[in-house]
């Protein structure tokens, strides 16, 4: 059997990080990751006395960090030869 060589790839965090989604499937992972982690966030403020609008924005914060933090940690585990130096 051949035996399969591992090489170390420099990464470009700048570019993976700052990128947009340009593909279908980043846009619609993080379309979803946002929907979902703002659902969770949201649920238990809106029971809250904290006034509607802030409490949307309470939820948006965290939701917008987790949802492209996955993207960034799909990008650097697929799409190593798009990010790389």
């Amino acid at each position: 059997m051949k035996r399969m060589e591992k090489r170390q790839v420099e990464m470009d965090l700048t570019k993976i990080f700052l990128t947009p989604p340009n593909t279908r499937k980043e846009k619609i992972t993080l379309l979803v990751m946002l929907v979902a982690t703002f659902v969770i966030f949201f649920g238990p403020i809106c029971f809250s006395a904290i006034p509607p609008v802030k409490a949307v924005l309470l939820a948006c914060m965290p939701s917008f960090s987790l949802s492209w933090g996955w993207i960034v940690l799909l990008r650097s585990l697929f799409r190593k030869e798009d990010f790389a130096k």
